[in-house]
């Protein structure tokens, strides 16, 4: 396989460091890829705390320095690879605040070479010099790779032309997150359900996976089951995560008299897969973001909120009434009414699970995304089904 020439380009992908999570599309683009891609960055996370990937195949992963005062990192080793000739592409993490990307953007089409912008774009309409600087920056490329069609939405409306933005998506490891759910059984399903709300097993579940801190919001997920509650329609809450807000929601759900299951930080894949298909929905009241991916390959509908300016690019792997569904923002009675509708009808439930797989297999994979970093890499036209 190789580009419209016919030829198989040689690829750097310079990011800042290869974080774990992101392993899987790394690894399908060095196995399975069109194209030869080696990966450039730093080997430390910067005190981040973040696992990076340590298993690289011979010869994919090339050290280069960094320096990061305040916000803007400093990597020469990127403008060299621009300037070389072991490339002729470049992919760059597209964070404008980092001043040699920008060298080695420019410096890289004056090398005649191929350069990507990998990064969310647009997540909301801006104005004024934030509009023009990122604008510029983003003028740099030859092509964006874009989590989500808002941005190439958005990056139309200020003169990009569509056939320069591929929407690449995102994802998780589908492939391991698949095999354990194929591994969860019903027993295990009622076995869960039965311990986290003994005496209620039937009762529809929601869950919340997450840090618990003030911007998540979780004190309206716990409002809104108050008021189901009221209405005679209650619901159990699961929430998998730890942080400062424990405490107060944990006196907050004494408060209001309604059940919830704090299980603490989770990072066993099986548990948290048992999770998802114990539940009959997914909330996250704060902005989402990869949750919706881990729900829903799980078989599990998501809610949110509805202010997409203020949220994630992931939240288009949810559609209204199909794989989930949003409220008004900050309205516990909207939140209410969306829990309500995805959780008392058996047929929604059962639509909503065969759907939320669905999205996945099509858009949010690593294979797709592959696919579709393939094709901008050769200089292919973007595909145009959107998610």
């Amino acid at each position: 396989m190789a580009d419209e020439a016919g030829k198989s380009r040689r690829v750097a992908i310079v990011y800042h460091y290869f974080a774990h999570y992101r392993r899987p599309v790394f690894f399908e683009l060095i196995e399975h890829g069109e194209h030869h891609y080696e990966f450039l960055g730093c080997d430390h996370a910067f005190g981040s705390g973040i696992k990076l990937i340590e298993d690289f195949p011979e010869g994919r992963f090339r050290k280069i320095r960094g320096w990061w005062p305040g916000p803007f990192l400093l990597q020469p080793g990127a403008v060299l690879a621009a300037i070389g000739s072991r490339y002729d592409t470049l992919v760059l993490l597209g964070d404008s605040k980092w001043p040699t990307t920008w060298l080695a953007a420019i410096a890289g089409r004056l090398r005649g070479k191929r350069v990507l912008m990998w990064t969310h774009g647009w997540l909301r309409e801006e104005y004024g010099l934030q509009r023009r600087f990122r604008d510029r920056f983003y003028k740099l490329a030859s092509g964006l790779l874009l989590y989500h069609n808002r941005a190439k939405s958005i990056g139309i409306a200020h003169g990009f032309r569509p056939e320069r933005m591929h929407v690449i998506y995102n994802s998780l490891d589908t492939k391991a997150q698949r095999a354990v759910a194929d591994e969860i059984t019903d027993a295990q399903v009622a076995e869960l359900r039965s311990s986290a709300f003994p005496g209620s097993e039937g009762t529809p579940i929601v869950v919340s996976v997450t840090r618990l801190l003030p911007e998540k919001k979780l004190d309206q997920l716990i409002d809104a089951a108050a008021v189901l509650k009221e209405r005679g329609s209650p619901i159990n809450v699961m929430i998998a995560g730890d942080g400062p807000e424990r405490e107060r929601l944990e006196a907050q759900a004494r408060d209001k008299g309604v059940r919830v299951h704090f299980a603490g930080a989770v990072y066993d894949e099986r548990v948290l897969g048992t999770m998802f298909r114990s539940a009959d929905l997914t909330v996250m009241p704060g902005a989402i973001g990869l949750l919706v991916m881990h729900s829903l390959v799980f078989g599990t509908p998501v809610v949110s909120h509805n202010n997409f300016d203020r949220q994630g690019p992931e939240y288009e792997a949810i559609v209204e009434g199909v794989t989930g569904g949003f409220f008004e923002e900050d309205s516990v009675e909207s939140l209410a009414d969306a829990i309500a509708k995805w959780t008392s009808d058996d047929s929604v439930k059962a639509r909503g699970r065969d759907e939320s797989r669905s999205i996945i297999d099509r858009f949010y994979n690593p294979s797709t995304q592959r696919e579709l970093i393939d094709r901008a890499v050769s200089g292919r036209p973007p595909e145009v089904e959107e998610a």
